[in-house]
């Protein structure tokens, strides 16, 4: 018995999962007492749940779809839009306890104790709560997709409307499949560039669903809302260990039905293009070659220590510096290995569905419907939701703490502490929200994620010189947040919303089309176009690829039925290229991988280039101010270094010793007499640090094996 496309068991599941999350919720609720509970789990959170924490956060079920889409769409190369942090990982050893030493709660909290500068607390706790928004709408649109792929009508019960699209884009796949194998008539050419229009502006559906999107983010929001306001931190870490399950589950439950059914690791590779199998792409024909991936490595180097802050009830969380360290650097390495599977899944979809698909972030939820038996696909729907939860959950109060305490506090100070608890509760469902409205604003999955991880260099750049630069001021915060904002976050979507901007001959550029030699597998058409002698022998093709958008993520024409018609960009505005093209670096002639490197090598270098010159032309007055910043920093770095205490009062006496004497650590400066505040390794650091490189080689060691066996 099926009710609106789900058999009765999985819903009985679905259910029965989303009764025993608000139980949960309300159990934890007796302990919540004030701001620390709910902010920090009252900073007692162990090794394990650390662990749990840190492995959720980082391996939410969304990341799931968003691999499966990229491998499917760019081949195994794709797993790198989240893989590239995987030379990061050793330094979490280092960052994890960074935050925590400052002993405050939020990032706003850091900056204030630093600088003795609330404005800037303020203006920067805010500008984190649109990005923590952004966070969330991504995670909504990814959950939608995914759910709205399992939730699917018969054909019968489809609309006109529905049927036209979806009879488009079957059409669309066979037109495409003619111009791979170089047979597209003369007289279908002008068809099949219509569809690719339409398919570009979002008309074309590969199924239709009874999940409706805003419905769908309203009610997943309310369920999360009422769960978070209820257990605050230690409730996102408790679903954390049941999805830690769940998340494992549920990544590699697909895979061995998957192989069943094409004939194992063999007919993997050979259903699926030899190149899709590469780590690293070409450069003709897909964004993840080894400079591109270089560039990512060094976006996420540079995000890393705003991470560090932005994630700072985590931190602030910890029990100690070894739960600390232990929980966040295996968390990181677990969800590496988690990232493998949701690869194969990703060329499980490229090999059942080798036309692609309409949209291609419902790749996760089309194979999910296309493997899972009834009660399976329960507990897949079961594991996506519940396993985005935590992240939901943990945004929501970084948040809410950064409001609370950072502008609302600061705005109306001296109420008792049972009130600012109540305040940070309705912030919850407020934040959740906004997250809804964002939702449907965006629908391009990897466009949010790109814009998301791109500004968040920002915070890096912030928070790393915060913890070791002594000459940062507040006025370089201050213009490179104006900056950043300006030109990384609103300009790139407003100016699109003008057609005579996004229609501009200028800015509508793309790079030559190319014709490339492609070496895959002979099916039966191949040898009755008489490219091959026989199916499964290796034959080369020559695939041409279409052009790449230059200054926009897409240009398509304004009117896809008409030929006539102008081209327009579509999506966001890379202001990137853009500003780089104005100085001379000949982007046009680019390809999709050089286009990328160039987006975030800016990204990453911007915010560094703006803080470091401003400051340098800040700190050069002497005065009363200068000296008492100067005074405030001496103590500021004194407590970065001095470790956690065993108890809170140990920890009290340490701080107040390390303030009273703040040169006391002097001699494990790295650099003596200097401006920069590294210290000399100890044991422990070259230890944990030799450990973090060691597993991500057995990481790298599975990878190849995995993407070789049955080549």
């Amino acid at each position: 018995m099926h009710v609106f496309g789900l058999h009765i068991l999985d819903i009985a599941i679905v259910v029965a999962f989303l009764i025993a999350l608000l139980v949960m919720g309300a159990v934890l609720a007796r302990g919540i007492t004030g701001e620390s509970d709910f902010f920090v789990g009252g900073r007692n959170l162990g090794g394990w749940l650390q662990f749990f924490l840190n492995f959720g956060m980082m391996s939410d079920s969304n990341g799931a779809p968003t691999v499966a889409t990229e491998v499917a769409r760019q081949g195994v190369g794709g797993m790198w839009i989240s893989l590239q942090v995987l030379f990061c990982t050793p330094f979490y050893w280092f960052s994890s306890i960074w935050f925590r030493r400052t002993r405050a709660m939020t990032v706003g909290d850091l900056l204030a104790d630093r600088f003795a500068n609330r404005g800037l607390a303020m203006g920067y706790a805010l500008l984190q709560i649109v990005i923590s928004m952004l966070v969330l709408g991504m995670g909504n649109i990814i959950s939608y997709k995914v759910s709205s792929a399992m939730v699917v009508k018969a054909e019968v019960e489809w609309s006109p409307a529905e049927r036209t699209s979806v009879e488009g884009f079957r059409e669309l796949q066979q037109l495409t499949a003619q111009a791979g194998a170089g047979a597209l008539p003369a007289v279908a050419r002008e068809r099949y560039h219509a569809l690719i229009a339409q398919s570009r502006h979002g008309d074309l559906h590969s199924y239709v669903s009874w999940l409706q999107p805003t419905w769908f983010a309203v009610a997943y929001a309310l369920v999360v809302s009422v769960y978070i306001m209820l257990g605050g931190l230690r409730a996102a870490a408790l679903t954390d260990a049941v999805q830690g399950v769940l998340i494992v589950v549920f990544s590699v439950v697909m895979v061995p039905i998957g192989l069943a059914r094409i004939g194992g690791f063999a007919g993997l590779h050979r259903l699926v293009p030899e190149e899709k199998f590469a780590l690293f792409g070409s450069a003709a024909m897909s964004e993840y070659t080894w400079y591109s991936i270089g560039a990512m490595f060094f976006v996420a180097l540079v995000v890393t220590p705003g991470a560090a802050g932005s994630v700072g009830p985590s931190a602030a969380a910890g029990r100690n510096e070894r739960a600390l360290r232990t929980g966040s650097l295996g968390g990181a390495l677990a969800k590496r290995f988690v990232l493998i599977a949701w690869m194969l899944c990703g060329l499980l979809v490229a090999a059942l569905f080798p036309a692609g698909l309409a949209d291609p972030d419902s790749a996760w939820g089309v194979l999910a419907v296309t493997l899972l038996a009834p009660g399976l696909l329960g507990l897949m729907i079961s594991g996506m939701l519940l396993g985005h939860m935590p992240l939901v959950g943990f945004n929501a109060v970084s948040a809410s703490a950064l409001f609370t305490r950072n502008v609302y506090e600061t705005l109306l100070p001296g109420r008792p502490p049972a009130h600012y608890l109540r305040v940070a509760k309705l912030c919850i469902p407020a934040v959740l929200a906004a997250s809804v409205l964002i939702s449907m604003f965006f629908a391009n999955v990897i466009s949010l994620l790109s814009t998301i991880i791109t500004f968040t260099t920002l915070f890096g750049g912030v928070c790393f010189l915060v913890f070791f630069w002594r000459r940062l001021r507040p006025p370089a915060i201050y213009a490179t947040m104006a900056a950043h904002l300006v030109v990384i976050g609103l300009l790139p979507w407003v100016l699109p919303q003008f057609a005579d901007f996004r229609r501009d001959p200028a800015l509508v550029v793309q790079s030559p089309p190319r014709s490339v030699a492609v070496v895959g597998v002979a099916t039966a058409a191949d040898v009755q176009a008489g490219r091959a002698v026989r199916a499964g022998e290796r034959i080369t093709r020559q695939q041409e690829l279409a052009p790449s958008a230059v200054f926009f993520e897409k240009v398509a024409r304004s009117d896809p039925a008409d030929p006539a018609s102008p081209p327009e960009g579509i999506g966001r505005f890379v202001i990137e290229t853009w500003l780089l093209a104005k100085v001379g670096v000949p982007v046009a002639d680019f390809g999709p991988a050089g286009l990328t490197t160039c987006r975030w090598m800016f990204d990453a270098c911007f915010p560094y280039v703006l803080l470091l010159l401003i400051s340098a032309l800040c700190c050069g007055r002497d005065g009363p101010r200068e000296r008492a910043q100067r005074t405030r920093d001496d103590r500021f770095f004194a407590k970065t270094k001095t470790c956690i205490g065993a108890t809170p009062e140990e920890d009290a006496r340490a701080v107040a010793a390390s303030e009273a004497e703040p040169w006391r650590f002097d001699h494990l400066k790295l650099f003596p007499r200097s401006s920069w505040e590294f210290t000399v390794w100890t044991r422990s650091d070259w230890l944990g640090f030799g450990l973090g490189w060691l597993m991500v080689a057995v990481v790298l060691l599975v990878l190849w094996a995995v993407v070789t066996v049955g080549a």
